[in-house]
């Protein structure tokens, strides 16, 4: 599982965190039952706060995505595949929705957005 924050974004960094670790055990790149990596190492390896990580953890608990187990962590819970796929739509839709927004702004019309998603996904990758 990899996890890039962005500093300069207006998402908390906490909430980057969440996102992304979110769609991972949603797409089930990381698996029912595997552990995350620890408070202490992800907050490391990301160089933010321990608090900043445990928060995303446990807004992960309260969402039923992970549960804390003595000893082990944070551990990937069980997860029903049509709530995953509800999950995943979820963030399709709000990433297209600031897509709109952005497009707005810059004055791009349809068309061209069309044109620039074809491309997009013609290139994209799985990531």
């Amino acid at each position: 599982m990899r996890v890039v924050i962005s500093t300069s974004a207006s998402v908390p960094i906490y909430d980057q965190i969440k996102t992304q670790v979110r769609s991972a055990i949603l797409s089930g790149d990381v698996p029912t039952g595997s552990t995350l990596p620890s408070l202490r190492q992800l907050a490391a390896d990301l160089r933010v706060s321990v608090i900043t990580v445990t928060r995303a953890y446990n807004d992960l608990v309260a969402e039923g995505l992970v549960r804390n187990e003595h000893g082990r962590g944070f551990v990937v819970r069980e997860v029903d595949p049509a709530v995953a796929a509800g999950g995943l739509a979820k963030r399709v839709d709000a990433a297209l929705l600031e897509l709109v927004v952005a497009a707005r702004h810059a004055r791009i019309d349809i068309d061209h957005i069309h044109q620039r998603l074809d491309e997009a996904w013609r290139s994209g990758t799985d990531d």
